[in-house]
């Protein structure tokens, strides 16, 4: 986009009145892209000399099939495979994670006494408060 703001800026700005400034080029191609002022902008190049009428013909007619077909295409493209993905996800579920697959794998469940450390008891909701020892890096021991 900025190549072909300074583009038009450098080349058509002392023919066109659209183009005089980098900021007035930006804006007319704003405007291009979203479909207004295309009959005045290329109106007011056709009075001018033939080499920067043919240049302008060109360089609007690429512009304006490069963005409008090809880029807004693209996005247009991009939102509609997320709305498909979203789609799939709210039909079939969302895709499992390597978290999920391993939590379904493990058949102990939490009270089952396979994830204490050896002469803990039950635990309360504040069990992490009783691990502030500094010899409590024993390795875990595994009741089967």
């Amino acid at each position: 986009y900025m190549g072909f703001a300074f583009a038009g800026w450098l080349i058509l700005g002392p023919y066109h009145i659209k183009f005089r400034t980098l900021n007035t080029a930006s804006e007319c191609m704003y405007s291009l892209i979203n479909g207004d002022d295309m009959f005045a902008t290329f109106y007011e190049m056709g009075q001018t000399s033939w080499l920067p009428w043919l240049y302008s013909r060109f360089y609007l007619y690429i512009f304006i099939s490069l963005f409008i077909y090809v880029v807004l295409s693209m996005m247009i493209s991009i939102i509609m495979d997320v709305y498909e993905a979203v789609k799939d996800y709210q039909e079939n579920g969302f895709p499992k994670t390597d978290l999920h697959e391993f939590i379904e794998c493990c058949d102990d469940r939490p009270e089952s006494g396979c994830y204490r450390l050896e002469g803990e008891t039950a635990c309360s909701i504040f069990c992490c408060c009783r691990r502030g020892r500094a010899n409590s890096y024993e390795p875990m021991i595994v009741q089967s």
